[in-house]
């Protein structure tokens, strides 16, 4: 039945089938690891040479699937070959023309295309940001962005520079393996690895870092966080990443460790083993701190959208702007704290759990194109309220100068008629003194007359 079932693939049957199952007591999220034995069978040995497959039969897809088992080891004491699973169906070694491996290696599914779209198409959307920003500045000198508007934009930056040697690590691996049975990482994807988990640690600090810096913003009001202490707390997640990084460095360089792993075609990264300690308990550190941050900032906000009586139009701006920085952060760590354990479940939630890690990293492109019209949108209503006040001020000064000019004119007219009635009222002044003095004289000279012919008289 098993020999022929697979008509998609070239791959056939070698061995015996092992079919597993277990009645679960517990919950059924429990993970699994079993230990699988095989011994190739004299009428199912290739004639060619082959490479031996730990596979399992997905009634799904009707085909010969590998994922959650490890590549066979052959145990030459016991002449078999070992491998381990962490699901439970009909499992059985199948093996594969040395010739066809690398067209069936190099297969890229439908996940790895869509997250290859997914994470350039944030990478560009990112760009796009930065491009309109440059272009903003250079077409509007006004419209420049000051410091505290660009910082929320650093939480997208990082995100972004993570997808770029994520990309970069995924076709380093793709294009340079060698072989399907190659499980040591090479020098070039063991350097790209390492940059990526810098990248992805100090992306998490650095969106901690703003929640925090958000936290105080706006919860602790008084006194207001400076931009300094943002800076500082950047400055401690960037060596804080770069210690925890060196950490695990080290760790890999003693072998005997078997901390990282070459999964062909797809990436290098931490084995097993070992991914709950460098992946795991990170990000479920750094996503319990952002959901306090998430709860406290937006209960403010909630209590001052309740009991504000007017809208402030940049607070309202300032709330969008958190809520996006906060959207962004939940979905990267959701997005993140599924990706390790893809590779532990069983294929169908495998496959599930893989599309939210794809589609959540697809997001944050969305995040940046939002975040930065809401900053835009900001800075468009602040250059509105600077040309406003600009536009009254100028019109004041003109109506003041025109009053001026205006009151100054009607001074010189009072000041030149209080001077024409002064010189009339001088005038008639000095003419009633002459008419008095006259009088004055006539009055004189009649009684000097009147005197003198009394005087005759006597």
């Amino acid at each position: 039945m098993y020999e022929t079932i697979d008509n998609t693939t070239n791959k056939s049957l070698a061995s015996s089938l092992i079919v597993g199952s277990v009645k679960r007591l517990g919950s059924p999220a429990n993970l699994l690891n079993i230990s699988l034995y095989f011994k190739v069978l004299p009428e199912y040995k290739p004639n060619v040479s082959a490479t031996y497959l730990c596979s399992f039969y997905d009634i799904n897809s009707s085909r010969w699937d590998e994922t959650g088992c490890t590549n066979p080891h052959f145990n030459e004491t016991f002449d078999r070959y070992e491998c381990s699973c962490n699901h439970l169906t009909s499992f059985a070694l199948i093996w594969l023309p040395q010739s066809l491996l690398g067209s069936y290696g190099r297969a890229l599914r439908a996940a790895d295309i869509a997250s290859l779209v997914f994470q350039s198409m944030s990478v560009v959307c990112f760009l796009a940001t930065i491009i309109h920003a440059i272009y903003v500045r250079v077409s509007n000198p006004l419209m420049h962005f000051q410091a505290s508007n660009i910082l929320p934009l650093i939480s997208c930056a990082s995100t972004t520079i993570l997808f770029i040697f994520y990309i970069s690590l995924g076709m380093t691996v793709y294009t340079q393996t060698s072989s399907e049975k190659e499980t040591k990482c090479f020098l070039s994807s063991s350097v790209l690895m390492f940059v990526v988990y810098f990248f992805l640690i100090f992306m998490f600090c650095t969106k901690t870092s703003i929640g925090y810096f958000n936290y105080l913003r706006f919860v602790h009001l008084f006194p207001q966080p400076s931009l300094r202490r943002l800076f500082s707390l950047l400055i401690i997640s960037f060596f804080f990443s770069i210690t925890w990084v060196s950490f695990a460095a080290g760790f890999n360089s003693n072998s005997s460790f078997n901390i990282t792993q070459l999964y062909p075609y797809r990436l290098c990264w931490f084995t097993r083993d070992v991914v709950y300690y460098f992946m795991t308990i990170p990000i479920c550190i750094f996503l319990l701190a952002n959901f306090i941050t998430i709860f406290f900032v937006a209960k403010h906000i909630i209590n001052h959208v309740r009991n504000a009586t007017t809208v402030h139009q940049t607070y309202e701006r300032m709330k969008r702007c958190v809520l996006v920085l906060l959207s962004s952060c939940v979905t990267q760590g959701i997005g993140w704290l599924f990706g390790p354990f893809i590779s532990f479940v069983s294929p169908t939630a495998g496959e599930v759990l893989e599309w939210f890690f794809i589609v959540f990293n697809g997001l944050e492109g969305v995040w940046s194109i939002l975040l930065y019209f809401v900053i835009l949108s900001q800075r468009i209503d602040e250059q509105k309220r600077v040309t406003a006040a600009i536009e009254i001020t100028r019109s004041s000064s003109i109506r003041a100068r025109k009053y001026e000019k205006r009151f100054g004119e009607d001074d010189r007219r009072r000041s030149s008629a209080r001077i024409e009635e002064a010189e009339v009222v001088e005038r008639n002044v000095r003419k009633e003194s002459v008419n008095v003095f006259d009088n004055l004289s006539d009055d004189i000279s009649i009684d000097l007359s009147v005197n003198e012919q009394v005087i005759s008289s006597l």
